[in-house]
């Protein structure tokens, strides 16, 4: 039996908790095993369902009686994920992970062969050394941090086609030019959780990056803090590494993933 809490309207919740079990059951339930989760009777149970039903949000199969979801489920979500602005929805993440790191911090997603940010909190260091990086700014997929995590979950005969071996510029002596290596990096990245740019790129510049999920568990973006090694030293790992990672997690859930 379901307990509800004080200040909820009573049938308001009712409702909710239907939908909540018939979305466990892809066959439905019937009235009987929704009253049992209910705790209610079998008749005040049908009635909610009715209200339901009526409006769409409740479907009857004529074969078995179970109740299931309707279609009205779909206007609902349709338009909830039409709202869902990525760079709107993690602006304030990233914001706040900026503030706490005192670093740069970049939103980035996959582009054709390179990755692009689509967002960038600066850091409010008063001395801090400044990093040429713009929204809208396309670096490469092999040798930075969020383009590294990008690729991560994708197949590597697919990222061999995005990076080719050729295409793999050597920047500094840390740059990884080869697919071998390559691949061994995507999968520790993959494995961990979050990846790095150890001064790939550019002379004095360290990244920490990590994934962001969408509802079907695919990386569409990639968030990173980056910086001097003066200010993002070996030492801060750790607490970097952590707060990151946690914002990956907040980012992807408000994008419907779960997991």
């Amino acid at each position: 039996m379901k307990e509800y809490k004080e200040g909820a309207v009573q049938s308001v919740d009712r409702s909710l908790i239907i939908l909540e079990e018939l979305a466990r059951h892809k066959d439905g339930c019937g009235v009987t095993t929704l009253a049992n989760v209910l705790g209610l009777h079998k008749s005040t149970t049908h009635r909610l369902l009715m209200s339901l039903f009526n409006r769409g949000y409740v479907k009857q199969d004529l074969e078995t009686n179970n109740y299931c979801l309707g279609t009205k489920i779909l206007f609902l979500a349709g338009a909830l994920l039409e709202s869902m602005d990525l760079r709107s929805i993690a602006r304030p993440y990233i914001q706040e992970l900026a503030n706490q790191t005192q670093e740069i911090v970049h939103l980035a997603v996959l582009e054709g062969e390179e990755s692009v940010y689509i967002d960038k909190v600066e850091s409010k260091r008063a001395n801090t050394i400044r990093i040429y990086s713009q929204i809208g700014k396309r670096v490469p997929l092999h040798c930075t941090g969020v383009g590294k995590v990008l690729l991560c979950d994708m197949d590597f005969d697919k990222v061999k086609k995005l990076v080719k071996e050729e295409d793999m510029t050597y920047y500094t002596p840390n740059t990884i030019t080869n697919h071998r290596d390559f691949e061994i990096e995507l999968k520790k990245i993959k494995e961990q959780g979050y990846g790095f740019d150890e001064i790939e790129h550019e002379e004095g510049i360290r990244c920490i990056a990590a994934p962001v999920y969408d509802r079907h568990d695919k990386v569409i973006a990639s968030i990173s803090i980056a910086g001097p090694t003066l200010y993002i030293t070996k030492e801060r790992f750790p607490e970097l590494i952590e707060k990151i990672t946690n914002t990956a997690k907040m980012i992807s859930y408000q994008l419907g993933n779960f997991n």
